[in-house]
């Protein structure tokens, strides 16, 4: 998520100037960026492992086939 920055600082990333005004974000480590330096966390969260829809244990089972 960016914002517009109200206060000046300093771009964690590319270290120029921040002025009131600059679109900006923060890192995962709550660090000040400029909005074109801003790179949200894209990696999904890892769901549930997929399970047989026989058994619902996790394969390899007796129901699935070795590659």
């Amino acid at each position: 998520m960016t914002f517009t920055a109200r206060y000046p600082g300093r771009c964690a990333s590319c270290h120029c100037q921040i002025v009131p005004g600059d679109e900006v974000g923060y890192t995962q480590d709550d660090e000040l960026v400029h909005a074109d330096c801003y790179e949200p966390d894209t990696e999904p969260e890892p769901g549930p492992p997929p399970t047989c829809p026989t058994c619902w244990l996790t394969p390899p089972c007796e129901h699935t086939e070795e590659p």
